[in-house]
């Protein structure tokens, strides 16, 4: 893969994890983090790892490359979300997290629509 996809793809996980962050009260960099084993934060990575995969449409060998683990953790962590979605409460949130990656990704999609000029990055501060 090359490192133009490679980054398209952390950039995808990371919105994953942002809005698994957000939702659960968890920043994203401790989702992120390998070393935290905690239980509730073990299932946040396994949310954001599932939205990778299903609400973006990202391979399990793609989502476990730009999360820098392997292939077989990351089906695992999509199998257990799976088996959740049994609870109707569960789905229907897992439901919305999924459309509003959806739509924050075509967002991400749409960059040229979005893109501010230099005068515009200026004003805002941002050069």
């Amino acid at each position: 893969m090359n490192t133009k996809n490679r980054l398209q793809d952390e950039h995808s996980v990371r919105l994953a994890v942002g809005l698994t962050g957000y939702a659960l009260q968890i920043p994203a960099e401790v989702i992120l983090a390998s070393s935290r084993r905690d239980h509730h934060i073990v299932r946040a990575r396994q949310v954001a790892m599932y939205l990778s995969h299903v609400g973006l449409g990202m391979s399990l060998a793609r989502v476990a490359s730009a999360l820098d683990r392997d292939r077989s953790t990351v089906a695992h962590g999509c199998h257990k979300i799976e088996d959740l979605r049994d609870d109707p409460g569960v789905d229907e949130w897992l439901d919305e997290l999924e459309q509003t990656l959806k739509s924050a990704a075509d967002i991400g999609q749409h960059q040229r629509d979005l893109s501010l000029s230099p005068r515009q990055l200026q004003s805002l501060q941002l050069t």
